[in-house]
C-alpha cells in the first residue's frame, strides 16, 4: 500500500482483498490499531454494535405508559434555542429559518 496526501492528512487505499474480507462499503467506519513496530490491524468499527448489544442485554425496561416526546426531551428552560431542532421556549418553529449562535 502507498501512503498519499489527502488534504492536510495522509491516506492509504485498502487492497480489494481487505475490503472483501471485512465486507466494507463506501461510508463504513473502520478501526485501525498498531499491532507491532511496523504492523497494524484493520477491522470494522464495532462500537455501535457493541453499545446496542449492551443495551439489549441490560434488561432495562421503560416505565408503564412511557412514551418518547422529542420536543420535551430537547426542551431547555433557559430560553435558548436548541441548535438544529427549531425549538425555542418549548415551541417548535420549523418554518422559521435556522440560525447559528456564535460561542461566547
Amino acid at each position: 500500500m502507498q501512503v498519499s496526501k489527502w488534504g492536510n492528512s495522509l491516506a492509504i487505499r485498502l487492497p480489494q482483498a481487505v475490503v472483501d474480507a471485512l465486507d466494507l462499503k463506501e461510508g463504513d467506519k473502520i478501526e485501525i490499531s498498531v499491532a507491532g513496530a511496523r504492523e497494524f490491524l484493520v477491522d470494522r468499527d464495532q462500537r455501535r454494535e457493541r453499545a446496542l448489544e449492551i443495551l439489549r442485554n441490560s434488561n432495562w425496561k421503560f416505565p408503564p405508559g412511557w412514551k418518547f416526546d422529542r420536543e420535551a426531551a430537547n426542551h431547555r428552560d433557559d430560553g435558548q434555542e436548541i441548535e438544529g431542532l427549531g425549538i425555542e421556549n418549548g415551541r417548535s418553529h420549523h418554518s422559521a429559518p435556522r440560525r447559528r449562535r456564535r460561542a461566547g
